[in-house]
C-alpha cells in the first residue's frame, strides 16, 4: 500500500476562482518525502487536503489507504500526526500536560496518554524540562514540543510544516536528526514541507516539487537528480582548437575549462548529445562524467519544466 496516492486531484477555496491545486496526480511510497516549492505553490493546501481539512472538488486520493474527503476522515486523523508551522501552545501549562492532553484528543485513554507523553518527551530530548511551563522554553524547545504532540498517539505518518522555522544552525541540526530518527527508529512515514533546500536534501529520500498548484517533479531524490541532470565534465583526446571551444556553446554553458577538461551545463538532459557534437566537430571525445547536481539546480530546472511533471525512479 502506498503512503499517498491520488489521481487528478483538484482543491478550490470558495472565494477564489482559480484552483489552489490543479488536477494533480501522485504516488508516494513509505519514507521521508520532501515537499518543496515557492510561496503560494500549494504546499500548505496539499497538506490540508491530505489531513482531511479540505475536501477535493475533483479527483480522488488515499492516505494510508483511506479515501480523502470521505466519511473516514476521523479514522484517518487517528493514524496521522501533524506538526504545524506556527505553534498554539498553552503558555502557562507544562510540556507534559499539553502532550498528554493532545494524546487524549487523539483517542488515547488518559493513563495511556500520560505514559506516552513521558515517552515522546524523552524521545525529543525534553524529559528534564517536561514539567516546566512552556512560556520559558526556547524556540527549539517549543518546536520539539510540537513534534512530541504529533507523535504522542504513535501515528503511521506525520506531516511536518517548516519544522526548523526560527531555529539557529544547531537547533536545525538537532531537529533534522530527530526527523531521521522518527523514520529510522519508529518506522513512521514523514512528509516534510520546507522552503530550506538544505533541510530537505539532508533527510528526504523522495521529493515533490510544486509550483502554482501543479506538481513539476516527483520521485526519488536520486532519480530526480538523474532525470534533471545537466552538468557534465568532458574530456577530449586532443585539446580543442579555439573554434571548437567557441562551438561548445552549441551544447550549453561552459562553466569551467582547465587542462583539456570542460565543465558544462547542457541545454538538454541528454549526455549523448556531447558525442554527436564531437563527431560533427571532428573532435574525439573520450569521457563524459556526470557531475553531482545541487538540489537548488534540480529545483530550478523542475520549476522551468513544461506543464507535464517530471518523474524520477530509483
Amino acid at each position: 500500500m502506498p503512503l499517498i496516492a491520488f489521481e487528478n486531484l483538484e482543491v478550490r477555496y470558495p472565494a477564489t476562482p482559480v484552483p489552489a491545486l490543479k488536477g494533480i496526480s501522485l504516488r508516494l511510497e513509505r519514507g521521508i518525502v520532501g515537499l518543496l516549492g515557492p510561496n503560494g505553490s500549494g504546499k500548505s493546501t496539499l497538506l490540508k487536503a491530505l489531513l482531511g481539512l479540505l475536501t477535493p472538488s475533483q479527483g480522488s486520493g488515499t492516505v494510508l489507504g483511506v479515501p480523502l474527503g470521505g466519511s473516514e476522515a476521523a479514522r484517518l486523523r487517528a493514524r496521522i500526526g501533524y506538526m504545524p508551522e506556527y505553534d498554539a501552545l498553552i503558555e502557562d501549562a507544562s510540556a507534559y500536560e499539553q502532550v498528554a492532553f493532545w494524546g487524549e484528543l487523539s483517542g488515547l485513554a488518559p493513563e495511556a496518554a500520560r505514559d506516552r507523553a513521558h515517552e515522546v518527551l524523552y524521545f525529543v530530548g525534553l524529559d528534564e524540562a517536561r514539567y516546566r511551563p512552556v512560556s520559558g522554553y526556547s524556540t527549539g524547545m517549543r518546536q520539539r514540543v510540537k513534534l512530541a504532540q504529533a507523535l504522542v498517539h504513535s501515528p503511521e505518518l506525520i506531516f511536518l510544516d517548516e519544522p526548523t522555522n526560527g531555529l539557529d544552525p544547531d537547533g536545525r541540526r538537532r531537529m533534522l536528526d530527530l526527523v531521521l530518527r522518527v523514520h529510522a527508529e519508529l518506522g513512521t512515514g514523514v512528509i516534510l514541507a520546507s522552503h530550506l533546500l538544505g533541510d530537505v536534501e539532508r533527510v528526504a529520500d523522495q521529493l515533490v516539487i510544486l509550483d502554482q498548484g501543479q506538481i513539476k517533479a516527483a520521485g526519488s531524490m536520486a532519480g530526480l537528480r538523474k532525470a534533471l541532470a545537466r552538468r557534465v565534465e568532458l574530456r577530449f583526446l586532443d585539446p580543442l582548437d579555439p573554434a571548437q571551444e567557441a562551438a561548445l556553446a552549441d551544447l550549453g554553458a561552459v562553466l569551467e575549462a582547465r587542462n583539456g577538461l570542460y565543465d558544462l551545463e547542457l541545454a538538454e538532459a541528454d549526455p549523448t548529445a556531447a558525442f554527436r557534437w564531437a563527431q560533427s566537430q571532428g573532435a574525439t571525445l573520450v569521457q563524459v562524467t556526470p557531475r553531482h547536481d545541487r538540489l537548488d539546480e534540480v529545483l530550478l530546472r523542475a520549476l522551468h519544466q513544461p506543464e507535464t511533471a517530471v518523474g524520477g525512479g530509483n
